[in-house]
């Protein structure tokens, strides 16, 4: 199985791909999202995990599929444990 060298955090994803291209704020997104700021916050970097509910309220609030926030969290999550390993 092939996997990206590098797979980057969902929420970097979020805020490279849609917030900053959006030009909107964390804290408008994160209202549209009824999250906290400090929620979408640890998300964007990198100390919170992207769960089912949070790939709901993206795909809802972004137009996207919440498989495409998952996908990109197990792919990190993966690549996380088999540096680990390696390193072990």
């Amino acid at each position: 199985m092939r996997l990206p060298k590098n797979p980057f955090h969902p929420g970097q994803i979020l805020l490279e791909e849609f917030i900053e291209p959006a030009g909107i704020t964390q804290a408008e997104l994160a209202e549209k999202l009824s999250w906290t700021r400090t929620h979408l916050n640890e998300l964007i970097k990198g100390k919170r995990g992207m769960t089912a509910n949070s790939a709901l309220d993206l795909a809802k609030v972004l137009r996207t599929s919440p498989k495409l926030w998952m996908n990109l969290q197990a792919t990190y999550d993966l690549d996380q444990v088999i540096k680990e390993r390696k390193a072990a």
